[in-house]
């Protein structure tokens, strides 16, 4: 009686368990290694219900005991193919992890090794992880970095743009922006920060790459200083050019005018002193003409460059100072009033040096441009000097002058020179 209590008990949980097989079927039934599995276990939980059969009825029936066999084979054979089905899905899990594996170890490479700062952060702005660069830059250990957030790292008025361009990223999914880091021991960093959001751990972070800039401001604080710099000599030379040149010929206009109003004409008469009043207004128009034409020649308003920088280089030669040798067959008007002007400016500036320091006998100026290319050579045979001593001396600032000016049309500015061997000079840029 206990044994057929116990037969009847383990029929009902196979029973049970053909639900749950079923169900699970269902589940993985895109995955066939599984499902075969599942089948061959079905069937063989049908063979134990058989036999559990044949054992409650005692029944030795020839057909019931061939179903059981026939169960046992298809079982077999069932789970031989699961098997092997499995062996091939592990396999390819295996390369998958493997793939997974090097796919980590490459990231983790460039993660660590790039020349760019690295950071990892959370929607809040706290750091999840930094790369060695961030580490060296900073000067913070990584644990210290891991207990950071955006805004700890960051100068006194970024600090508040943290919050605004973590919205920013979160809304376009990505955003470039410039900011600036503080380092441990208090030295800024100008950094320009591209930032993305990424999958990461299951769930969502903040990648950003950030590349050092600040090379690149304190060349744009140098080309606005030498702008300032430049813009006031000019003011200055004007005033020099108004106070000693056309100042004293009016003064002296009013001295005559004066005099022919209260007609006293003791030693000159009304007629010579007229001639004077004449000679110095024309005096004063020639003063004014040469005034505005050192702020801007009208030549190179009207004619453009070449034939203003012949005029200069004529008006040179002419001092016998020098001999300037001026090419500017192969140059086609192309440039803008802009690019001109700091062109001539630069012409200007780089004879005058020649003509102040250099000794220099002969200078040569080739003038050229290429479809939208702009190249200008200049040479002279003086002294010569040492370019990079000249550059970092305070008394070097014409020259810093002339390679700042010519960066504002982003041109390029290269001097070559050394002692007793002259100096040469090549500008080039792309007009647009």
């Amino acid at each position: 009686m206990l044994f057929n209590i116990f037969i009847i008990a383990t029929a009902i949980v196979l029973l049970l368990t053909i639900g749950f097989i079923i169900n699970l079927m269902s589940v993985t039934r895109s995955k066939k290694s599984w499902a075969l599995i599942g089948l061959a276990v079905l069937l063989l939980i049908i063979a134990q219900i058989v036999e559990l059969y044949n054992l409650y009825f005692n029944n030795n029936n020839p057909f019931v005991l061939a179903v059981y066999y026939i169960l046992d084979f298809f079982v077999a054979v069932l789970i031989s193919v699961g098997v092997l089905q499995i062996g091939n899905l592990l396999r390819r899990l295996k390369k998958v992890e493997e793939q997974r594996k090097d796919s980590e170890l490459r990231f983790k490479i460039l993660f660590d090794n790039s020349g760019d700062e690295i950071f990892l952060a959370d929607f809040d702005g706290r750091l999840l992880e930094v790369n060695n660069e961030a580490v060296r830059k900073l000067g913070y250990t990584r644990e210290e970095l891991m207990q950071k957030n955006f805004k700890d790292i960051k100068t006194e008025k970024y600090i508040s743009n943290v919050a605004i361009n973590i919205a920013l990223i979160l809304k376009n999914g990505h955003h470039i922006y410039e900011t600036e880091h503080l380092t441990k021991d208090g030295h800024v960093i100008f950094l320009e920060m591209s930032s993305r959001v990424i999958d990461y751990l299951g769930g969502k972070a903040i990648l950003s790459i950030a590349r050092d800039i600040t090379v690149r401001k304190e060349m744009e604080r140098k080309i606005a200083a030498a702008i300032i710099e430049t813009e006031e000599r000019e003011r200055q030379r004007f005033a020099a050019d108004l106070h000693d040149g056309l100042a004293p010929l009016l003064s002296t206009i009013k001295l005559y005018t004066d005099l022919l109003k209260k007609g006293n004409f003791n030693k000159i008469t009304p007629t010579e002193t007229l001639q004077s009043v004449d000679e110095l207004i024309d005096q004063a128009i020639v003063s004014t003409r040469e005034i505005s034409n050192n702020i801007m020649p009208s030549i190179l308003q009207d004619f453009g460059l070449p034939a203003a920088a012949k005029d200069f280089c004529n008006y040179i030669n002419n001092t016998n100072s020098v001999n300037i040798h001026l090419d500017t067959a192969q140059y086609k008007l192309i440039g803008t009033r802009i690019e001109e002007t700091v062109l001539f400016q630069t012409i200007k500036e780089l004879v005058n040096n020649s003509l102040k320091h250099s000794k220099a006998s002969n200078i040569e100026i080739f003038l050229e441009s290429h479809d939208s290319q702009v190249n200008l050579f200049y040479k002279d045979d003086g002294v010569g000097f040492d370019v990079d001593e000249k550059l970092n001396n305070p008394t070097g600032l014409g020259l810093n002058n002339i390679i700042n000016k010519v960066k504002t049309i982003n041109g390029l500015c290269l001097i070559k020179s050394t002692s007793g061997a002259g100096m040469n000079v090549l500008i080039t840029l792309t007009v647009k």
